[in-house]
């Protein structure tokens, strides 16, 4: 199960980690210089790494949440 939200120019994605996959992580790409950005921790449920990634990427403050694939 992952989720990924594309909001301009950067593209987040939020990956499955831990102990049977129940904790979350953030990776974010932006496009133009394909750097990555990776959260500094995981989280226990996917909204808190929504959350996260919204307060610490530019541009990913919107309402709209992560898509699930």
């Amino acid at each position: 199960m992952h989720g990924s939200s594309n909001t301009g120019t950067v593209r987040v994605q939020f990956v499955p980690v831990g102990r049977h996959r129940r904790e979350w992580m953030w990776k974010a790409r932006e496009e133009e210089s394909n750097t990555i950005s990776i959260s500094g921790q995981r989280f226990e449920s996917l909204t808190d790494a929504v959350r996260d990634a919204r307060a610490q990427i530019p541009g990913e403050d919107d309402d709209d949440g992560p898509e699930a694939a």
